[in-house]
């Protein structure tokens, strides 16, 4: 017997705010659409990109990533030691991670003025 497929959705949000179709009525994302913005908002709220803005500290980054790699691994729907994330870029940072739909990818970028994330 087939196991039913879990669906995951979520609101859509751009810039910080939800947005609507043309009718006024809430967009959705779902799947792996959904677990990426989930991530994205994870990593934000974390405060973690926050500590890095103007950072020069090897140590102090590389810390901060292996937390922000922790926090998407706790995810249920990440596997388990899937989670790779590029740092190469002092401005944004570049995870991917395999999915129980897929591999997820997320650009985030590291901000200039802590203040807009507040």
């Amino acid at each position: 017997m087939n196991e039913p497929v879990q669906l995951w959705r979520d609101i859509l949000i751009t810039h910080r705010d939800i947005t609507l179709d043309p009718a006024g009525i809430p967009d959705y994302v779902i799947q792996r659409p959904s677990i990426t913005q989930d991530i994205v908002h994870m990593i934000l709220e974390s405060g973690l990109l926050i500590e890095l803005a103007g950072e020069r500290s090897r140590a102090k980054w590389t810390g901060n990533m292996t937390r922000i790699e922790m926090l998407v691994e706790d995810d249920q729907r990440i596997i388990p030691g899937t989670v790779v994330i590029d740092w190469d870029d002092p401005e944004q940072i570049l995870l991917f991670a395999q999915s129980v739909v897929g591999e997820v990818s997320v650009t985030v970028s590291v901000p200039d003025n802590p203040e807009v994330l507040a």
